[in-house]
């Protein structure tokens, strides 16, 4: 008995699909010789046009961003700039402050998938929403994390740094800077992001193995906000005295600038952070911050989008991408475009 696919030429198929002609008359016409991976394909591409659903019809992607200002606000900008030049597609966006996020607003709007045909996604580690993202992939759907990956849930990519990596590189920088001296870190941390929970194995790893004469001797945990960070920074250089380096893993760092010049520290400490963006630019060019380890942002949306594009086209689709990781100062950091 053959399929009845209502005046979708063969061709059309075809080149939605992959798969030759031949192939596509195959599963058509009910004949053997054809794979269950490329009859389904096929059959789901037949359904979608005859639907008036073709691969360069718009998609509607959920982009859930959970992160401190400074980043939610370049994500949004690089996203709607790309977009309205290149890609057209239909973005559902939601970006949610980090202090005040809680799990089950992404719960909410990931299990409305009906409404849209791909994930772009920033958050902490919760497996709720791991399990929600795992549902959207089992119905043929790509999600992509970016920055922080969510590997439990069984996402179809990562984009961004090897993070582990970055983290390693913000302690060859501050050990570097630093030299022979003996003394503290202090760490400045946020929420269970995974990022930042591998940046910080990657930078204890260095320290112990190339540095043994700097020591890890607290973390501070902030909300990624400004304040947070100032507060506990400024206390922490009060009670302790200010040490040899700060590693900002999280957010806020206008709050550590803030407290290592309020406690007239400056020339004590090497200061280094993540994300350059205005408010991280303005301090390396002013010299309250030393280095910002950055990431193509715009490139990593590119690739998201072109994964979803081409999601089960070819096996890159399902592969991760990590970007380069950037090295800035109060140098190099002013031509770079930032929001």
């Amino acid at each position: 008995m053959k399929t009845h696919w209502k005046n979708v030429s063969i061709k059309k198929i075809s080149e939605e699909s992959g798969y030759g002609t031949a192939t596509v008359d195959r599963v058509l016409n009910n004949r053997k010789g054809v794979s269950k991976k490329a009859k389904d394909k096929i059959l789901k591409i037949l359904t979608n046009l005859q639907n008036g659903k073709g691969k360069n019809d718009k998609k509607n992607i959920l982009v859930c961003c959970q992160s401190g200002p400074s980043y939610n606000k370049t994500l949004e900008h690089s996203l709607d700039t790309i977009n309205n030049n290149i890609y057209k597609f239909n973005l559902i966006k939601n970006f949610i402050p980090a202090k005040d996020f809680k799990p089950i607003q992404f719960i909410k709007i990931l299990k409305e998938s009906s409404k849209f045909d791909g994930v772009i996604i920033v958050s902490q580690e919760d497996q709720n929403i791991n399990n929600e993202l795992s549902k959207i992939v089992s119905e043929d759907k790509p999600v992509i994390t970016l920055t922080t990956d969510l590997p439990n849930s069984n996402r179809t990519s990562y984009i961004g740094n090897n993070q582990s990596n970055a983290g390693s590189t913000a302690a060859h920088i501050i050990g570097k800077n630093v030299g022979k001296k003996s003394g503290s870190i202090l760490m400045v941390m946020s929420m269970p992001y995974r990022c930042q929970q591998e940046r910080e194995l990657g930078f204890r790893k260095v320290l112990r193995s190339e540095f043994p004469n700097l020591k890890i001797k607290e973390s501070v945990f902030n909300l990624d906000t400004t304040e947070e960070s100032y507060k506990y920074v400024k206390r922490y250089i009060r009670d302790n005295g200010p040490p040899l380096g700060i590693y900002n893993i999280a957010g806020g760092n206008l709050g550590v600038a803030k407290a290592i010049s309020e406690m007239n520290v400056k020339e004590n400490i090497v200061f280094v952070g993540h994300e350059l963006n205005k408010n991280s630019r303005n301090l390396l060019e002013n010299n309250k911050m030393d280095f910002v380890i950055g990431h193509d942002v715009e490139l990593e949306i590119k690739i998201a989008f072109e994964k979803i594009l081409n999601f089960n086209e070819n096996s890159k689709s399902q592969t991760s991408f990590f970007s380069d990781i950037l090295i800035f100062n109060r140098y190099n950091c002013l031509d770079k475009k930032v929001y």
